[in-house]
């Protein structure tokens, strides 16, 4: 190719389509968020802290190693001339010993302990599992408000343009005599209007931007391929998502988890009042340094019993019951709490539909009517101020239409938030799974 061929391609407009970031995308790109990574590691910590406790119940092994010097005193009979005789004794080296510890019983703390070490991660999990649903529904939230002001700009824009092309003909139709200085005037303070309203939507557009690309942690935001969903009616009544909460909000797990570690430490203080039962031995390696008085091996069964204890172990159990008490509280407080909070959000679902089927209406009588009005002023049957107060009821209408459909969309990610199933928000709005194309940059 010759340098003009390449020059002339350089010099030819290019159309690029602008990388697309669809929700599920958005969605994945929650992985690499750091409170998610930090929640992870805390979960990964008490996963680590279970596998370090399944090793209670196995026999402790270990070796002693010390450099000893002693020194010993033997004295005994001579039999055969009947007189005491005493013998020195000294001895030094490396004395190395193999030690046995083997927990038999314990009072079931052990297996206490470790129960409630899993209980500890499944808490966890379900604190993994909160801190999900709300970054889910907060990505919802700012996708779709940033779907909703592309649209609202582009309504102010459009509302703007129209008010520039009536100020136009205004000012031509002064000219000419057809209209008032007065008529003139209120077509430049509705422009003026207008050109408010779109600087505040694209202001408002770049802070819901801003704060998305935040959220994901992305150096540039990209195009959303994913529209704002269209309001549909719900399938499913209020009791179905009171149900579906009481069994898969994580609030709920959380609870069930600390109570059975309640239990688990009400069992460990409980059995700090039984003895233990445990099986010891030892083993010398180097049997020319262990002391004369001392066997090379041993082996036996032990049980300990502790009378007293410096932390007095019923009060330590009244703690643990006084929390359990506590904890039921909060559990029916938390099941009165979370039927409440679903119910609020079915009926603010029901309305933010009503309303928006509401203002479909209103839209399509105030496009007709601003029609008429821009019609009749041609006509010279209409003031100015007809045109343009028509035309920003219009942008307003379709504005409300917008909001609506986003309160519509986030007071549902919220009552599947409650519920504990998001993943059923496809199911109710199935727009969540087509795509738009990008505009060419």
């Amino acid at each position: 190719m010759s340098g003009w061929s390449a020059m002339l391609l350089m010099m030819l407009p290019i159309n690029l389509q602008a990388v697309p970031l669809s929700l599920a995308d958005a969605e994945q790109r929650l992985a690499s968020n750091r409170t998610v990574l930090a929640q992870q590691a805390d979960f990964d910590a008490w996963q680590a802290q279970q596998r370090a406790l399944n090793s209670l119940n196995l026999p402790q092994l270990s070796i002693t190693i010390a450099g000893i010097a002693y020194e010993k005193e033997v004295t005994f009979d001579i039999p055969v001339i009947n007189q005491p005789a005493e013998l020195d004794v000294f001895r030094s080296g490396i004395r190395s010993q193999l030690n046995l510890l083997w927990p038999l019983y314990t009072g079931g703390r052990t297996d206490a302990a470790q129960q409630q070490a899993a209980a500890r991660v499944t808490e966890a999990e379900a604190e993994q599992r909160q801190l999900q649903l709300q970054l889910l529904k907060r990505l919802f939230d700012l996708y779709f408000s940033n779907q909703m002001m592309q649209q609202v700009v582009q309504v102010r824009q459009q509302a703007l343009q129209t008010l520039d092309a009536h100020l136009h003909k205004a000012k031509r139709f002064e000219q000419e005599g057809l209209i008032t200085q007065l008529n003139r005037m209120q077509a430049e303070v509705a422009q003026a209007e207008a050109r408010r309203e779109a600087v505040f939507a694209q202001r408002q557009l770049n802070d819901v931007r801003a704060a998305l690309q935040n959220l994901l942690q992305l150096e540039e935001l990209s195009c959303l391929s994913t529209p704002l969903p269209k309001p549909v009616p719900l399938t499913e009544p209020a009791d179905w998502f009171v149900s579906q909460a009481k069994r898969h909000n994580p609030v709920f797990q959380q609870l069930l988890a600390k109570d059975q570690q309640l239990k688990q430490q009400l069992r460990i203080e409980q059995g700090k009042r039984l003895p233990e039962v445990f099986l010891i031995g030892s083993y010398d390696l180097n049997r020319s340094a262990t002391p004369l008085t001392e066997p090379d091996w041993s082996i036996g069964l032990g049980l300990r019993y502790h009378f007293t204890t410096p932390v007095d172990r019923r009060a330590s159990a009244s703690v643990v019951q006084s929390r359990q008490q506590q904890l039921d509280h909060s559990r029916h407080q938390a099941d009165a709490d979370i039927k409440l909070a679903v119910e609020s959000s079915y009926r603010t679902v029901l309305l933010h539909l009503e309303q928006f089927e509401l203002l479909q209406q209103d839209l399509q009588l105030a496009r007709e009517h601003s029609r008429l009005q821009q019609h009749a002023f041609e006509q010279g049957m209409a003031t100015s101020l007809d045109v343009t107060d028509a035309r920003l009821k219009q942008a307003a209408a379709e504005v409300q239409a917008l909001q609506a459909a986003f309160q519509y969309s986030s007071a549902l990610a919220q009552l599947t938030q409650l519920s504990g199933q998001p993943e059923l928000l496809a199911t109710w709005l199935p727009t969540l799974l087509q795509q738009q194309s990008c505009p060419a940059i």
